[in-house]
């Protein structure tokens, strides 16, 4: 083996350790990377979940000024679609505001209605009737409107104790709420769905990817999708599965509270590990390249050194 075959094996075995620290540090980085995404998913679906939250008291509380308000003190006369209608012209979070009668029919809302409406079969009505007090209903498509709402109702009294009075019901628009999310700086490419207890489809964005329809409002989620336990916990959590949209990823889990519990609905925010590692696997090609070039101008290197130093001191034999 000549001097220069030497010296190419040397030259090849010293720079093996820099690979090793490279593909060490590229691993790192990515695992690094890949728990910075996931953290930035939790905080968006935790904010998501507090802005839900915060929307909650705030129907609360303007439904309970409402209710003290004579007009909805006694059954409502003709101004009362013109009051609520003039309150919706400023509240962007809801579809509808209404006055519902004890037995469930729709007396007054901010609407037209053709015809009369009822209602007394939905959650929020019949557990405020029964509890006397401020309901969060089931997540469901709104008769109406035909959007995915949350009926929000409040109990009114009469004026004059003769008996039990209506219902105050605010509806939350649902897309309204998607919109909030988006305008926090989510990622490009993130998914944004919200389910109810039974694996609906309430809210999807962006909609229409799948073509068998299984990302559209009122389907059922595919199996691979993640199913949440209904378990109450505290702040958002991860899972993993395969997307409406049929691609693998990561999502980040907000309990939704509906219908009495705690965690009746779903908010979840997903992207692709190949999403969230665009950037480290951007960087990592620029090291790599950087690494081939060094490799390379090392083994010239080598090459020019053995060429011209190594064999010009090669004993010259006589001829």
């Amino acid at each position: 083996m000549s001097n220069q075959t030497r010296l190419f094996i040397l030259v090849f075995f010293a720079f093996l350790p820099t690979v090793a620290l490279y593909v060490h540090a590229d691993r790192s980085m990515k695992a690094a990377q890949l728990a910075d995404h996931e953290t930035e998913l939790l905080r968006l679906a935790n904010q998501a979940g507090l802005e839900y939250r915060a929307i909650l008291r705030d129907t609360e509380s303007l439904l309970g000024a409402l209710s003290e308000m004579a007009e909805f003190r006694t059954t409502p006369g003709p101004t009362c679609n013109r009051t609520l209608a003039s309150i919706m012209r400023h509240m962007n979070h809801y579809t509808a505001l209404q006055y519902i009668e004890p037995d469930g029919f729709v007396t007054c809302g901010s609407l037209a209605m053709d015809e009369s409406l009822f209602v007394g079969d939905r959650y929020y009505h019949r557990a405020t009737m029964a509890n006397n007090r401020f309901t969060v209903g089931e997540f469901v498509i709104g008769r109406l409107t035909g959007k995915p709402i949350v009926g929000l109702a409040y109990p009114t009294s009469r004026a004059d104790a003769s008996g039990s009075g209506g219902v105050l019901a605010a509806y939350l628009d649902l897309d309204q709420l998607a919109n909030g999310v988006y305008q926090m700086d989510v990622p490009q490419g993130t998914t944004l769905t919200v389910i109810d207890g039974n694996g609906t489809v309430m809210i999807r964005v962006p909609a229409g990817v799948s073509g068998v329809g299984t990302d559209t409002v009122g389907a059922t989620v595919s199996a691979g999708f993640p199913t949440p336990s209904g378990e109450v916990i505290r702040g958002p959590y991860m899972m993993t599965g395969t997307d409406l949209d049929g691609v693998e990823k990561t999502f980040a889990v907000e309990p939704l509270e509906a219908a009495g519990r705690a965690a009746s609905g779903h908010l979840l925010l997903a992207r692709t590990q190949e999403q969230m590692l665009a950037d480290t696997e951007a960087i990592g090609a620029r090291r790599l390249q950087l690494l081939a070039v060094a490799a390379v101008f090392m083994f010239i290197l080598a090459w020019m050194f053995g060429h011209y130093t190594l064999l010009r001191d090669r004993p010259t034999r006589e001829a």
